[in-house]
């Protein structure tokens, strides 16, 4: 475990990434991937993603870096 206060902020920092993007990934592939696939017509949940141009964020499609030899 972390015991400086630079130790404790980057542990911090890093927790926060990684539950963001696991956040991101569950609502992406479990919640919504069927309706992903339903809405883009393809065969897997990478492939509806990349069809759309990527995830919405921020007001537009950014890409996503997973599985772009997918499309």
């Amino acid at each position: 475990m972390p015991t400086t206060r630079k130790e404790k902020a980057l542990f911090a920092l890093i927790t926060v990434i990684i539950t963001v993007h696991a956040y991101v990934f569950y609502s992406l592939y479990v919640i919504n991937g069927e309706t992903l696939m339903n809405l883009t017509g393809a065969s897997s949940v990478i492939k509806a993603i990349n069809t759309l141009g990527g995830v919405y964020i921020f007001g537009r499609y950014l890409p996503t870096y997973l599985g772009r030899h997918c499309s």
